[in-house]
């Protein structure tokens, strides 16, 4: 009887220590989870085709709809019909007819354009009616803007290069983000020796890029989300919880509550998430080549550089001053253009000729600062989507190889390999001299070695 004590009071203990671990984690999880619920973003499981995540605008079926007319335009990646569309000879009809919703025209109608508009109305007016001749109009000399208008010409599009640079290299980053999710997916397939740190590593891969663009988008792609909306940090939060849970589709898993803690916290969750696929291949097993788990350190280190290339994009715009600069001289310049053009144009041209001329300028400079925060124009969900898929691909295809049987041919010969050998040994122990009998005796019931099996494979390819 106190030897059954004894034995129970050892396994309490850990018995104790497990309720807790699974109260804490039960605590944890309630403690995580969100007021609202989700609006925006759509689960797997309640889609019928991928791009439902996606509203699109009525225009075109790749472009995402607008939260209101200050929003930049986000496409969606294209495809063949879609470049199609792009290179068709009817491209300039078709984006004439659209042109009072283009978002260049919608963010520049109020205030630039409308500025323009009644400064040349303003100056129409009073050379009309109020001047009494010619000598008391006001004008500009109109050689003298034409070369002012050069110069400006050339700024918006110094302006434009500048920025599509950095928008090239936000797609690049994306990219290689990509790639090394594949390759560490990959080697964690063959690599990970324990089957749940390898689910733990697929997860914490397919989790990554939803994290990073909640890192470099507050919003984490739901532009449709108001910041207005009193409950909008929450909401964000909601968003973003629903992501994970997405992925780990369990809300008790220790990794789905740390990432959504640290994300509650505000603690940088990239560099968390890499710092835990680090511990699982520090972790990994004894008997892995330690050349292996360099190779996944390797990716991990992959995905870090391109965290601190995209942190560098976001937190590093053109220099504030050159921008504050080209914005006075465009501002300064589109309301002197009326002055310039109404000598030539006279009183009916200015207003149109100076709206015209400003919209083409002030249209590239608008379209430059938007590429200037290319996170904000990327579409990164379809990225993370793109991801997610990748490695649900990989790891079905190892899957579906370690699945496979070994051939019946291949096993037959097997089977003859050692059938021969073994019956060539017994064969030669009944002719054998008694001290000869003793070595041969030892090799009956062997395993096949590999050089035993390759020899005889020669011997039949030689018959």
């Amino acid at each position: 009887m106190s030897c059954t004590m004894v034995q129970k009071s050892r396994f309490l203990p850990s018995f104790t220590s497990i309720t807790m671990s699974r109260r804490a984690l039960s605590s944890s999880s309630s403690s995580i989870e969100p007021t609202v619920e989700a609006k925006y973003y759509i689960q797997r499981k309640d889609r019928d085709h991928p791009n439902d995540l996606f509203t699109f605008a009525t225009t075109l079926d790749h472009r995402l709809v607008k939260r209101n007319r200050f929003s930049p335009t986000r496409e969606l990646n294209y495809t063949p019909k879609h470049w199609d569309q792009h290179k068709s000879v009817h491209r300039r009809t078709r984006h004439m007819k659209v042109l009072f919703k283009s978002s260049p025209f919608q963010r520049l109608a109020f205030p630039d354009l409308f500025v323009t508009a009644s400064t040349a109305i303003g100056l129409t007016y009073y050379n009309t009616e109020i001047a009494t001749d010619y000598a008391s109009q006001i004008l500009l000399d109109g050689s003298a803007m034409m070369g002012a208008t050069t110069a400006v010409g050339l700024l918006a599009a110094f302006r434009l290069n500048a920025s599509y640079g950095r928008y090239d290299e936000g797609r690049k980053f994306w990219g290689e983000v990509n790639n090394a999710c594949r390759d560490l997916a990959g080697n964690a397939m063959m690599w990970i020796d324990s089957p749940k740190e390898k689910d733990r590593m697929l997860n914490l891969i397919k989790a990554f890029p939803v994290i990073l663009q909640f890192h470099l988008n507050e919003k984490g792609g739901h532009y449709l989300i108001d910041r207005k909306q009193p409950n909008y940090k929450e909401q964000i939060y909601a968003e973003f919880y629903s992501e994970i849970d997405d992925i780990y589709k369990d809300t008790s898993d220790p990794d789905f509550i740390q990432i959504c803690s640290n994300f509650k916290n505000k603690a940088h969750v990239p560099l968390k998430t890499a710092s835990a696929m680090r511990r699982i291949i520090s972790e990994n097993g004894a008997f892995v080549d330690p050349m292996y788990n360099k190779e996944m350190d390797e990716q991990v280190g992959r995905l870090v550089a391109c965290l601190g290339m995209c942190e560098r994009v976001l937190r590093t715009p053109i220099p504030t001053c050159f921008t504050r600069h080209t914005s006075r001289i465009f501002f300064a310049w589109s309301n002197l253009l009326p002055f310039a053009l109404y000598a030539g144009c006279g009183p009916l041209g200015t207003l149109p000729a100076s709206l015209l001329v400003s919209y083409a300028i002030l249209g590239i400079e608008d379209i430059g600062v938007q590429l200037e925060e290319p996170f904000n124009i990327l579409p990164l969900r379809q990225y993370s989507e793109g991801i997610y898929s990748g490695v649900d691909s990989i790891r079905k295809g190892y899957e579906l190889l370690g699945a496979k049987e070994i051939p019946p041919n291949i096993v037959g010969a097997s089977a003859a390999v050692t059938d021969e050998i073994n019956g060539a040994a017994t064969a030669a122990a009944t002719t054998a001299t008694p001290v000869e009998k003793t070595f041969v005796d030892d090799s009956v019931g062997d395993e096949v070695t590999d050089e035993e099996e390759n020899e005889y494979r020669q011997r039949l390819a030689m018959s």
